[in-house]
């Protein structure tokens, strides 16, 4: 039978940790006991007004047969970072819990996997399946029959359509349009605005091209305005 955890560990001191924080503290269960980084990175040994163990030694402080752990870390290295302590607190030991807001729309079938993160205002549509370690932003439409692998990362007003797959290690900028029936690839980026049509290969970019100042030495778009 599966140990329902209530305290939680969060690993990570930075702003996202923070957000992360606020997010459980105002739409949980979860009570945050402590927070952990690896030795070399614990300066100030408080957090948020609770204490910063040492993430060598946080099993010997915090058992993981009582308490569970989320990795807060956001995108670095295509979310390599991430994967990583998710590894590492899984060979500690530790059940590493996800959160859905309550500020969703989403079907009952919607399958999230360990150590997700999902903020308020995403559309779910049925039968969509979100690995583990994957950050869901706000404000998202992921299409009907689509998979987002584990490891992703998605920011804000992407639409997806259905029957997508999202391969592992990929991160989706703001705006980004996937058509339906389409497949990314492993470690992909997929820049703000980006639209994709078509698969795409593994270790792939889609950048987009910030939108040139328009001349207006007159200022007649200001007068118009």
């Amino acid at each position: 039978m599966k140990k329902d955890y209530k305290k939680i560990i969060i690993f990570g001191v930075s702003d996202f940790a923070s957000q992360v924080s606020f997010y459980l503290k105002n739409d949980s269960d979860f009570e945050i006991v402590a927070y952990t980084v690896n030795a070399e990175y614990n300066k100030t040994k408080t957090f948020l007004n609770l204490p910063v163990v040492d993430f060598e030694k946080v099993d010997e402080v915090y058992p993981p047969s009582e308490y569970a752990m989320f990795i807060a870390i956001g995108y670095h290295k295509l979310n390599s970072t991430r994967e990583l302590k998710f590894r590492e607190a899984k060979e500690k030991g530790y059940h590493l819990i996800s959160y859905l807001c309550s500020r969703n729309s989403y079907w009952n079938d919607l399958q999230v996997g360990e150590n997700s993160f999902i903020m308020e205002g995403n559309i779910f549509m049925q039968n969509v399946k979100i690995g583990d370690n994957v950050i869901v932003n706000v404000g998202n439409r992921i299409g009907h029959d689509s998979v987002i692998e584990e490891n992703c990362f998605l920011t804000s007003n992407v639409m997806i359509g259905g029957f997508c797959t999202i391969k592992r290690n990929t991160f989706i900028g703001m705006s980004a349009v996937i058509k339906d029936k389409t497949t990314i690839g492993e470690q992909n980026i997929l820049g703000a605005g980006s639209v994709l049509l078509k698969n795409t290969k593994n270790g792939s970019s889609f950048l987009t091209k910030s939108t040139p100042l328009t001349p207006d030495p007159n200022n007649l778009i200001q007068d118009f305005i």
